[in-house]
């Protein structure tokens, strides 16, 4: 016999059971649901952060969601770039981080703000060619805030050298380093100003100078010598060739030494008498004869120069008009054509450019000189200046006593 409540209360359990397990199934699906979901909107999003790259899986829309959610602050001037990020889809959001980096050549430190992820770009950004420079970094390494990049930056300099100027930029090497790296050689005897071992500064002028040395085999002319005989059996005044100098010949070795091209110097280092100069002999009277007085004679033409003078106290130092020779003179009288010179003798008879006068005063040593003469002028003082000085051919017509 069947236990009828047992039955139902059987009945009654399953029912229960049955609506567990369906709830948890319908709990299940929805969490499931829930779940695939929340996975499907997720999405990948590229964060280039001053040139450090990594990816993050995320839900988010907002590109400045997204980098809260990976834990990245910006700063106040950085820069946010995202023109290759498409929402919920993905792609790439790039940040420019504001840097400090610290610039130092010698002993100056100066700081440039730059955007650029490596050291190659900074340099790009604030305009000095990292090619033409030695620093202490790798062009590739990243920037880091507040970095110090020793720089030794080029030096503008000059070659001048083979007839060409050449403009080149180089570090501090030495000159002779400089050359070489230009593919300039010095000789052996070549040189350079500054010295080949001083080193190159900004705005350098460096010339090469290439000396070349020569031996050069020269004819030269040797010249003749003039001898002077004495002759007392010829008038005095006289002068008789007795022999004509004939010039000599002679083969001179110089060693001669080229800067740049033009001679610097030469020294004889060896010479070779070809053909023996000839002495010129010239026989010179000093026999005294009529006509003929202190060297001077009659007939005799000399150059020479005039002045003028009067018998003014200024003139002749004294008033009384007395020559040398006792003759008085006077301002005012006729023209007796005198002069004073102290080179002939009183008495004296010259022709001065067709004018004859006679030597009748002497004055002071300027009158020494032979063809210096002081014409009187009875004028005046005044006449004296007007009529001057000057060059005059003087010719001796008579001798004085």
């Amino acid at each position: 016999m069947i236990n009828e409540s047992k039955v139902a209360s059987m009945k009654h359990i399953s029912r229960a059971i049955l609506a567990t397990v369906i709830a948890f199934v319908i709990i299940t699906c929805i969490f499931a649901t829930t779940a695939f979901a929340g996975l499907a909107n997720e999405y990948n999003v590229i964060i280039d952060d001053n040139g450090n790259e990594y990816t993050i899986t995320t839900d988010e829309k907002e590109p400045i969601e997204i980098l809260n959610d990976a834990n990245i602050v910006l700063g106040a001037n950085d820069k946010l770039d995202i023109s290759s990020f498409e929402e919920s889809v993905g792609g790439k959001i790039i940040i420019d981080r504001l840097n400090t980096i610290n610039i130092k050549s010698g002993d100056a430190i100066t700081p440039y703000e730059v955007y650029a992820n490596t050291v190659s770009e900074a340099f790009e950004e604030i305009g000095i060619n990292v090619t033409d420079c030695t620093i202490n970094f790798d062009i590739n390494e990243q920037v880091v805030n507040g970095m110090v990049i020793e720089v030794e930056l080029p030096n503008a300099v000059t070659i001048n050298a083979d007839g060409k100027s050449l403009n080149i930029t180089t570090l501090n090497i030495t000159v002779a380093e400089a050359l070489a790296n230009s593919g300039i050689t010095l000789g052996e005897d070549d040189y350079t100003e500054p010295a080949s071992d001083a080193i190159v500064k900004n705005g350098t002028i460096i010339n090469v100078f290439r000396v070349e040395t020569k031996t050069v085999d020269i004819n030269e002319t040797i010249d003749y010598k003039t001898v002077k005989k004495e002759d007392s059996s010829l008038a005095k005044g006289k002068v008789k060739v007795d022999v004509a100098g004939k010039d000599g010949e002679k083969l001179t070795t110089y060693k001669i030494t080229y800067i740049n091209g033009k001679e610097s110097s030469r020294t004889a280092i060896s010479n070779k008498v070809i053909k023996e100069a000839v002495d010129r002999v010239e026989i010179v009277g000093t026999k005294e004869t009529a006509g003929s007085k202190g060297g001077y004679h009659t007939g005799q033409t000399i150059r020479g120069r005039y002045t003028h003078y009067c018998s003014c106290s200024i003139c002749c130092g004294k008033n009384d008009g007395i020559t040398a020779s006792g003759i008085k003179i006077y301002n005012g009288m006729a023209n007796p054509y005198y002069v004073a010179c102290n080179w002939l003798p009183l008495g004296s008879i010259i022709e001065v450019d067709g004018v004859r006068y006679t030597v009748v005063d002497r004055g002071g040593k300027g009158l020494s000189k032979p063809g210096r003469i002081d014409i009187f002028t009875p004028e005046g003082h005044a006449a004296c200046y007007q009529k001057g000085t000057g060059p005059c051919s003087i010719e001796i017509i008579r001798l004085g006593w």
